[in-house]
């Protein structure tokens, strides 16, 4: 890392960062809130269509291949899978990892049973390595959620050039004023207003749940959108300088740039930026042995976090949590975070 990025690492102030000295954090929430839809450019959301492609059966499981029609003229497959039952259900934004795996999204974690053979392997083979062997999706759907999984851009269906290209399309889309990070929040914001209002989920219990890189999309869902009543966030929190370390996915110039919004670039942390999301049920998990997230900055963001949830009232209502594991999330936690889904919606 160069000697200016250092400085400005550590001269940084965070103007947007929530002050107890300064503000209430009701008051902090609401013009911190304003500011960033502005600097994101999403004061306004628009519902997407969908186009039907197929469905499918799973034992008392019920699928659907999606086609997703984007405002900014992109189409997306998407897979939801959701409970047969005449009785509205509580819904589950899924947001697939990165992985610089690129082949599948959505795939990562619904598994069709009749999935075409040249992802159903490596739909399998993901599972196996991140998820404890099991496809997150369809246990959601099993416990009783109706879950959307959508293929972010450079994904499944929407696959670029592979690592190297992430670079590319990031600097083409700079060259338009459009962030990478960016054109993924607008539309994982789209994909949730889809979601909240189809027919049979219930609006007033929508979560965001996501590992890795799906996880710090989930936060960000809850944090921008009052439309997420409860967030799972597994495998993506640290403070920026505690990231801004040799050897970090912050600064290599590929994958990072899924994360990089230049609208707010140095103005907010990661943890003040997803304590936007206070009051609401929030779970964070982080693994002891995670390489990218490191234990004693996953707990030092962890502890701004609660700061600011003490401060809205609701200190139960963030649950903070370190695994023993490095950058996975096994069966056992999955479980323990459905169960306590299951309990805030």
């Amino acid at each position: 890392m160069p000697g200016l990025a250092k400085r400005l690492r550590d001269r940084n102030a965070f103007a947007w960062n929530f002050d107890p000295a300064a503000s209430d954090v009701a008051t902090w929430q609401r013009t911190t809130l304003a500011a960033m839809r502005r600097a994101l450019g999403i004061e306004t959301i628009a519902t997407p269509l969908a186009t039907h492609l197929g469905e499918w059966d799973d034992g008392g499981l019920l699928g659907q291949h999606l086609q997703l029609n984007y405002s900014n003229g992109e189409t997306a497959d998407a897979y939801l899978l959701r409970p047969a039952t005449e009785h509205p259900t509580p819904g589950i934004l899924l947001l697939h990892d990165h992985g610089a795996f690129f082949s599948i999204g959505r795939q990562k974690l619904i598994r069709r049973p009749d999935e075409p053979r040249e992802t159903a392997a490596p739909s399998d083979d993901w599972a196996t390595r991140l998820y404890g062997g099991r496809h997150l999706g369809n246990a959601l759907a099993r416990r009783g959620y109706s879950v959307l999984c959508v293929d972010a851009l450079g994904w499944g269906g929407r696959a670029g050039t592979g690592y190297e290209g992430q670079q590319a399309l990031a600097a083409n889309l700079m060259q338009f004023g459009q962030s990478l990070a960016g054109i993924v929040l607008r539309e994982d914001l789209e994909a949730l207003a889809f979601l909240k209002r189809l027919e049979g989920i219930d609006p007033e219990c929508v979560a965001s749940f996501g590992f890795s890189m799906g996880g710090a999309r989930a936060w960000q869902m809850a944090a921008l959108s009052p439309d997420v009543k409860a967030c799972v966030s597994v495998g993506w929190m640290g403070t920026l300088s505690g990231l801004m370390q040799s050897g970090s996915n912050q600064l290599r110039g590929q994958s990072a740039f899924y994360l990089l919004h230049p609208g707010i670039a140095g103005r907010i942390d990661y943890p003040h930026f997803a304590a936007l999301a206070a009051p609401k049920p929030a779970l964070f998990l982080s693994g002891r042995e995670d390489r990218h997230f490191p234990e004693a900055d996953a707990a030092e963001a962890f502890r701004q976090m609660q700061i600011i949830w003490d401060a809205s009232g609701a200190p139960d209502a963030l649950q903070t949590r370190m695994a023993p594991d490095g950058h996975v999330f096994p069966v056992q936690q999955q479980d323990d975070a459905i169960d306590w889904l299951d309990r805030v919606l």
